[in-house]
């Protein structure tokens, strides 16, 4: 096996010194911020300082032969792939200008033919627990990946590292563990890891699975609601003691709340949010004197560096959602970009997808399941949700036919993986991203045609009539002065006799005033038909006969047939 010129501990020990800049990701500090038992670095022919700043997901599709071999991330973890596959395309990768620098693959440390093709291509290999889950370990990197992008945009120059620590939530985990004794993990408030400390041969069960990205067994979470534990971390800042639960295999722990303080006008008062949990579990041996004000304490700290997570990430999806045309206000398209590595010119492209009504909980499930398919297929790829709808802007579009079939393949993908009906429109392609505004307006107008054409997923040209007729009606129905009040007529005439003149009317017009085609669809004798079109013709006071009076009809018909027009979306 061929090792690195420097030792994890030697990386990590350089990563903590205090230096003139903020360091980048590399190799070694993306290994060392996992537990040994879930990521084990095996090969790494570059060294340790061998910097990283993307990962993506590989699927079958990216090494199947239907994609150039290489890469457009520095990190991959396979995902559903075989062994045999992920061979020949670090095989494939080896010359390749932009190949991988990590590749992470589950169980990999017994797979000599993999470390071989590894070291061959020059690329860093790293085994993945079996069972840890592939969205934990995914969300753990990137959003180690996301901030350290971020301390090294905002860190003022020369000012090197925080000395205070007060910036990472692992480093924070690190020294907790450090003066209690025992084995830390920090959890939002929907209780997933967002940072742990390294492992430690008495961890429990418990421990295991958060580090790993499984869920709690159902029992422990249930007896914890029965003590009431959940309950006091929403409402109280107190030290929590939890004694140890043998038959679910947790140890005794100490727990805390990370809450966001602030004065409240309206109760003129301090008010407090829940924004997540320390939990601290003895390993061994009792937890050493004053845990419960170092747990105190790294309440605070956690508390400040989860808010600026939240706020960077709330105020990094309003500009995208000002990149998108929406909030209003414009964006500085320069420096958004090179926040998040994209390139300013195109060829864009920008996908949008309509689906069946969703509560706001679903759409927010669903926005995140595109952005990971997204993120899959194109690094750079950046997804939002505006009102009800979810957008995915391609800022390096390599042809329409590629997007296309994503948009298509991912339509496939939601209607399979839920009960919904989705559609897609593509905009395509973009000179620049100053252009994703009127994209998204273009991307807007097709969905908001009707969608009753046989391709779920289309573009402005190849649905031009239903867009603009869609618009047309858009139009009439705006404008009360617009519309004819001899349909109202007929209208009042079929209420008040429970006919359906209207439906007769509009399917007579429809067969292009074809009698018997037309009596035909409605099962009714064309002489039946005659009579009512005639009828028809009475109540409202017109003839069909002239062109201009047929038009109006099947315009004025087709508004009423469509319903109310659609709101403002925005």
């Amino acid at each position: 096996m061929q090792t690195a010129p420097a030792t994890i501990a030697e990386q990590k020990s350089a990563d903590n010194r205090i230096s003139g800049t903020t360091p980048a990701t590399t190799i070694g500090t993306l290994i060392t911020s996992f537990d040994s038992s879930v990521i084990e670095l095996l090969v790494s022919p570059g060294g340790l300082d061998v910097e990283i700043r993307s990962m993506t997901l590989l699927e079958d599709s990216d090494v199947d032969g239907s994609e150039p071999p290489g890469a457009l991330s520095d990190v991959y973890l396979p995902v559903g792939v075989p062994i045999d596959s992920v061979i020949e395309w670090l095989v494939a990768s080896e010359h390749h200008p932009h190949k991988p620098k990590l590749v992470l693959v589950k169980n990999a440390g017994n797979e000599g033919a993999l470390r071989a093709a590894a070291e061959k291509s020059g690329i860093a290999l790293a085994s993945v627990h079996p069972k840890a889950s592939s969205g934990h370990i995914y969300s753990l990197i990137q959003q180690l990946l996301i901030k350290n992008t971020y301390r090294r945009r905002t860190a003022p120059q020369g000012s090197g590292l925080d000395p205070t620590g007060d910036s990472d939530l692992f480093a924070l985990s690190e020294t907790v563990a450090e003066l209690t004794g025992g084995l830390v993990t920090i959890n939002d408030n929907a209780q997933h890891i967002l940072a742990h400390s390294t492992g430690h041969e008495n961890e429990d069960e418990l421990h295991q699975r958060s580090v790993l990205g499984r869920e709690w067994p159902s029992g422990y979470s249930e007896w914890l609601q029965k003590r009431g534990t959940f309950e006091h971390l929403r409402r109280s800042d107190e030290i929590i003691d939890i004694p140890a639960a043998p038959e679910f295999g947790a140890a005794h722990r100490l727990a805390v709340s990370i809450r966001r303080r602030g004065t409240s006008v309206a109760t003129s008062g301090v008010h407090q949010q829940h924004l997540g949990t320390i939990w601290v579990q003895t390993a061994g041996t009792p937890l050493h004197d004053g845990s419960d004000e170092v747990l105190r304490g790294a309440a605070e700290v956690a508390s400040r560096i989860v808010i600026r997570i939240l706020d960077a990430s709330r105020r990094e999806s309003a500009q995208i959602q000002r990149l998108f045309g929406a909030l209003g206000g414009g964006v500085d398209i320069t420096s958004l970009a090179d926040s998040l590595s994209l390139s300013l010119d195109g060829p864009a492209a920008v996908v949008g997808f309509a689906t069946t009504e969703q509560t706001p909980a679903e759409l927010r499930r669903m926005t995140n399941s595109l952005r990971l398919h997204a993120s899959a297929f194109r690094r750079d790829a950046v997804t939002t949700a505006i009102v009800d709808r979810i957008y995915v802007l391609f800022p390096h579009a390599e042809g329409e036919s590629l997007i296309s079939d994503w948009a298509s393949d991912t339509v496939h993908y939601l209607e399979s993986s839920s009960d919904i009906v989705a559609r897609a429109a593509v905009a395509v392609m973009i000179p620049r991203l100053s252009g994703v505004p009127e994209a998204r307006r273009e991307v807007d107008r097709v969905l908001d045609a009707p969608g009753d054409t046989p391709s779920r997923v289309t573009t402005l040209a190849a649905s031009r009539t239903a867009v603009l007729l869609g618009e047309i009606l858009d139009l009439i129905g705006d404008h009360d002065r617009l519309r004819d009040p001899r349909v109202d007529r007929l209208l009042s005439y079929d209420d008040k006799n429970s006919s359906d003149m209207q439906f007769t009317l509009t399917s007579y017009l429809a067969a292009f005033g074809d009698v018997k085609k037309a009596a035909a669809l409605l099962k009714v004798h064309p002489n039946t038909l005659r009579y009512r079109v005639r009828r028809a013709e009475q109540i409202m006071g017109i003839s069909l006969d002239e062109p201009d009076t047929r038009l109006l009809t099947e315009l004025q018909l087709a508004l009423v047939s469509r319903g109310p027009s659609e709101p403002e979306r925005l």
